[in-house]
Protein backbone atom coordinates (compact mmCIF):
# COMPACT_ATOMS: atom_id res chain seq x y z
CA UNK A 1 0.00 0.00 0.00
CA UNK A 2 1.13 3.65 -0.65
CA UNK A 3 1.90 5.77 1.73
CA UNK A 4 -0.32 9.05 1.95
CA UNK A 5 2.97 11.15 1.11
CA UNK A 6 3.25 8.74 -1.78
CA UNK A 7 -0.20 9.04 -3.06
CA UNK A 8 -0.43 12.91 -3.19
CA UNK A 9 2.55 12.35 -5.27
CA UNK A 10 0.97 10.40 -7.69
CA UNK A 11 -1.17 13.86 -8.82
CA UNK A 12 -1.08 16.97 -10.32
CA UNK A 13 -3.38 19.78 -10.07
CA UNK A 14 -4.49 22.45 -12.57
CA UNK A 15 -6.16 25.34 -12.98
CA UNK A 16 -6.64 26.45 -16.66
CA UNK A 17 -9.92 28.22 -17.17
CA UNK A 18 -10.02 31.62 -19.27
CA UNK A 19 -11.51 33.81 -16.58
CA UNK A 20 -9.33 32.09 -13.76
CA UNK A 21 -7.89 35.09 -11.31
CA UNK A 22 -5.27 35.71 -9.22
CA UNK A 23 -6.90 34.67 -6.25
CA UNK A 24 -8.01 31.36 -7.92
CA UNK A 25 -4.29 30.49 -8.48
CA UNK A 26 -2.89 31.24 -5.23
CA UNK A 27 -5.61 29.63 -3.29
CA UNK A 28 -4.63 26.75 -5.87
CA UNK A 29 -0.83 26.56 -4.98
CA UNK A 30 -1.44 26.70 -1.36
CA UNK A 31 -3.48 23.75 -1.70
CA UNK A 32 -1.22 21.84 -3.65
CA UNK A 33 1.90 23.05 -1.13
CA UNK A 34 -0.13 21.93 1.63
CA UNK A 35 -0.72 18.65 0.08
CA UNK A 36 2.34 18.37 -1.45
CA UNK A 37 1.31 17.21 -4.87
CA UNK A 38 3.21 16.16 -7.51
CA UNK A 39 2.53 19.41 -9.91
CA UNK A 40 0.56 22.77 -10.22
CA UNK A 41 -0.21 23.81 -13.30
CA UNK A 42 -1.68 26.60 -15.27
CA UNK A 43 -1.28 28.97 -18.27
CA UNK A 44 1.86 30.35 -18.75
CA UNK A 45 0.83 33.90 -17.98
CA UNK A 46 0.58 32.49 -14.37
CA UNK A 47 3.88 31.05 -14.44
CA UNK A 48 5.65 33.70 -12.09
CA UNK A 49 3.22 33.84 -9.56
CA UNK A 50 3.17 30.00 -9.21
CA UNK A 51 7.37 29.70 -9.05
CA UNK A 52 6.69 32.13 -6.08
CA UNK A 53 4.03 30.85 -4.32
CA UNK A 54 5.61 27.38 -4.22
CA UNK A 55 9.38 28.71 -3.73
CA UNK A 56 10.93 26.43 -1.15
CA UNK A 57 8.02 23.10 -1.75
CA UNK A 58 8.37 20.29 -3.40
CA UNK A 59 5.99 20.67 -6.26
CA UNK A 60 6.90 21.09 -9.81
CA UNK A 61 5.97 24.65 -11.02
CA UNK A 62 3.76 22.99 -14.25
CA UNK A 63 3.04 25.10 -17.28
CA UNK A 64 0.15 24.13 -20.00
CA UNK A 65 1.85 24.91 -22.78
CA UNK A 66 0.15 25.45 -27.09
CA UNK A 67 -3.20 24.89 -24.53
CA UNK A 68 -5.49 23.20 -25.68
CA UNK A 69 -5.01 22.75 -29.26
CA UNK A 70 -1.76 22.12 -30.34
CA UNK A 71 -1.82 24.29 -33.44
CA UNK A 72 0.97 26.95 -32.77
CA UNK A 73 4.23 27.05 -34.95
CA UNK A 74 7.26 25.37 -33.93
CA UNK A 75 8.74 28.75 -33.42
CA UNK A 76 5.88 29.60 -31.26
CA UNK A 77 6.07 26.52 -29.20
CA UNK A 78 9.58 27.20 -28.58
CA UNK A 79 9.80 30.54 -27.63
CA UNK A 80 6.89 29.23 -24.92
CA UNK A 81 9.20 26.76 -23.73
CA UNK A 82 11.94 28.77 -23.72
CA UNK A 83 9.85 31.30 -21.38
CA UNK A 84 8.30 29.37 -19.01
CA UNK A 85 11.79 27.80 -17.91
CA UNK A 86 13.11 31.79 -17.93
CA UNK A 87 10.34 32.52 -15.43
CA UNK A 88 10.30 29.47 -13.41
CA UNK A 89 9.03 26.18 -14.99
CA UNK A 90 10.26 23.24 -13.81
CA UNK A 91 6.87 20.64 -15.50
CA UNK A 92 5.77 21.55 -19.19
CA UNK A 93 3.30 20.18 -20.59
CA UNK A 94 2.93 20.32 -24.09
CA UNK A 95 -0.64 19.77 -27.08
CA UNK A 96 1.23 17.63 -29.98
CA UNK A 97 -0.64 19.01 -33.74
CA UNK A 98 -3.29 16.55 -33.75
CA UNK A 99 -4.02 17.55 -36.99
CA UNK A 100 -0.38 17.29 -38.32
CA UNK A 101 -0.86 13.64 -36.77
CA UNK A 102 -3.78 12.62 -38.56
CA UNK A 103 -2.25 14.21 -41.79
CA UNK A 104 0.46 11.86 -41.52
CA UNK A 105 2.80 14.86 -41.31
CA UNK A 106 4.84 12.78 -38.30
CA UNK A 107 7.83 14.76 -39.16
CA UNK A 108 6.43 18.10 -37.60
CA UNK A 109 4.98 16.04 -34.53
CA UNK A 110 8.53 13.89 -33.81
CA UNK A 111 10.56 17.38 -34.24
CA UNK A 112 8.24 19.36 -31.94
CA UNK A 113 8.37 16.67 -29.48
CA UNK A 114 12.09 16.14 -29.46
CA UNK A 115 12.24 19.80 -28.88
CA UNK A 116 10.08 19.97 -25.59
CA UNK A 117 12.39 16.90 -24.71
CA UNK A 118 15.61 18.59 -25.02
CA UNK A 119 14.75 21.60 -23.87
CA UNK A 120 13.39 20.60 -20.87
CA UNK A 121 15.87 18.07 -19.84
CA UNK A 122 18.45 21.02 -20.94
CA UNK A 123 16.46 23.27 -18.42
CA UNK A 124 16.21 20.86 -15.76
CA UNK A 125 12.39 20.56 -15.92
CA UNK A 126 10.03 17.59 -16.71
CA UNK A 127 8.59 16.98 -20.12
CA UNK A 128 4.89 15.68 -20.81
CA UNK A 129 3.40 14.94 -24.60
CA UNK A 130 -0.19 15.98 -24.44
CA UNK A 131 -1.54 13.59 -27.32
CA UNK A 132 -5.41 14.04 -26.69
CA UNK A 133 -6.52 10.59 -27.37
CA UNK A 134 -10.13 11.28 -28.30
CA UNK A 135 -9.34 12.40 -31.67
CA UNK A 136 -6.75 10.20 -32.30
CA UNK A 137 -7.19 6.01 -33.88
CA UNK A 138 -5.22 2.87 -31.96
CA UNK A 139 -2.41 3.01 -34.34
CA UNK A 140 -2.41 7.29 -34.00
CA UNK A 141 -2.01 6.81 -30.32
CA UNK A 142 0.80 3.90 -30.65
CA UNK A 143 2.61 6.36 -32.69
CA UNK A 144 2.42 9.35 -30.61
CA UNK A 145 3.07 7.54 -27.66
CA UNK A 146 6.62 5.82 -28.88
CA UNK A 147 7.79 9.34 -30.17
CA UNK A 148 7.84 10.34 -26.72
CA UNK A 149 9.47 7.32 -25.43
CA UNK A 150 12.34 7.53 -28.70
CA UNK A 151 13.01 11.08 -27.40
CA UNK A 152 12.77 10.18 -23.50
CA UNK A 153 9.71 12.56 -22.44
CA UNK A 154 9.11 11.93 -18.54
CA UNK A 155 5.05 11.36 -19.22
CA UNK A 156 3.02 11.16 -22.38
CA UNK A 157 -0.43 12.27 -21.07
CA UNK A 158 -4.15 11.13 -22.66
CA UNK A 159 -5.62 15.22 -22.55
CA UNK A 160 -6.20 18.30 -22.14
CA UNK A 161 -9.50 17.91 -20.64
CA UNK A 162 -11.17 20.25 -22.96
CA UNK A 163 -12.59 17.52 -25.49
CA UNK A 164 -13.05 13.98 -25.49
CA UNK A 165 -12.28 11.89 -22.13
CA UNK A 166 -10.23 9.14 -22.06
CA UNK A 167 -11.48 5.49 -21.50
CA UNK A 168 -9.94 2.58 -20.58
CA UNK A 169 -9.16 1.37 -23.90
CA UNK A 170 -6.91 4.27 -24.82
CA UNK A 171 -5.22 3.54 -21.57
CA UNK A 172 -4.10 -0.06 -22.90
CA UNK A 173 -3.19 1.35 -26.39
CA UNK A 174 -1.22 3.61 -24.78
CA UNK A 175 0.72 1.33 -22.16
CA UNK A 176 1.08 -1.34 -24.44
CA UNK A 177 3.63 1.44 -26.40
CA UNK A 178 4.99 3.06 -23.54
CA UNK A 179 9.12 2.00 -22.72
CA UNK A 180 12.15 3.36 -21.71
CA UNK A 181 11.80 5.84 -18.97
CA UNK A 182 8.42 7.03 -20.49
CA UNK A 183 5.23 6.74 -17.90
CA UNK A 184 1.79 7.59 -18.43
CA UNK A 185 -0.35 10.25 -16.88
CA UNK A 186 -4.07 10.26 -17.32
CA UNK A 187 -6.03 13.77 -17.89
CA UNK A 188 -9.13 14.73 -18.74
CA UNK A 189 -11.21 12.85 -16.26
CA UNK A 190 -14.14 13.82 -14.46
CA UNK A 191 -13.81 16.29 -11.57
CA UNK A 192 -15.74 13.75 -9.15
CA UNK A 193 -13.04 11.43 -9.67
CA UNK A 194 -13.30 8.58 -7.01
CA UNK A 195 -10.92 7.08 -4.96
CA UNK A 196 -11.58 3.71 -6.09
CA UNK A 197 -10.87 4.77 -9.86
CA UNK A 198 -7.77 6.36 -9.17
CA UNK A 199 -6.29 3.23 -7.13
CA UNK A 200 -7.52 0.94 -10.28
CA UNK A 201 -6.02 3.38 -12.72
CA UNK A 202 -2.64 3.16 -10.73
CA UNK A 203 -2.81 -0.54 -10.92
CA UNK A 204 -3.51 -0.18 -14.82
CA UNK A 205 0.31 1.36 -15.07
CA UNK A 206 -0.99 5.29 -14.64
CA UNK A 207 1.83 6.91 -13.12
CA UNK A 208 0.09 10.34 -12.93
CA UNK A 209 -3.60 11.59 -12.57
CA UNK A 210 -4.00 15.07 -13.30
CA UNK A 211 -6.95 16.39 -11.66
CA UNK A 212 -8.10 19.35 -9.33
CA UNK A 213 -9.65 17.02 -7.16
CA UNK A 214 -6.47 15.93 -5.34
CA UNK A 215 -6.61 17.41 -1.74
CA UNK A 216 -10.15 15.39 -1.71
CA UNK A 217 -8.47 11.94 -3.06
CA UNK A 218 -5.68 12.64 -0.77
CA UNK A 219 -7.85 13.24 2.39
CA UNK A 220 -10.32 10.07 1.08
CA UNK A 221 -7.13 8.01 0.89
CA UNK A 222 -5.63 9.15 4.22
CA UNK A 223 -9.00 7.82 5.68
CA UNK A 224 -8.71 4.24 3.83
CA UNK A 225 -5.19 4.46 5.30
CA UNK A 226 -6.18 4.92 9.25
CA UNK A 227 -8.88 2.25 8.67
CA UNK A 228 -6.84 -0.43 6.97
CA UNK A 229 -4.47 0.28 9.86
CA UNK A 230 -6.93 0.26 12.78
CA UNK A 231 -8.75 -2.82 11.68
CA UNK A 232 -5.07 -4.54 11.35
CA UNK A 233 -4.87 -4.17 15.13
CA UNK A 234 -8.21 -5.41 16.30
CA UNK A 235 -7.72 -9.22 17.51
CA UNK A 236 -9.12 -11.74 15.87
CA UNK A 237 -12.18 -13.43 17.06
CA UNK A 238 -12.00 -16.64 18.57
Amino acid sequence: MLSVSEYAKKFDMAVLAQDTTESVIRTGCERARDYRVAAYYTTPTWTPLVAEVLRGSDVHVGVALAFPYGTQTTRTKEAEIHEALEVGGTALDMVINIGALKSGDLALVEREIAMLADRARDGGALSKVIIEVGFLTDEEIRTATRMGVDHGVDHVKTATGSAVLPDVRHLEVMTSALGGRTRLKLSGVPRTFALAATLWMLDMGVDLIGTRSAPDLVDQYRAHVEKSQAAEKIPARV
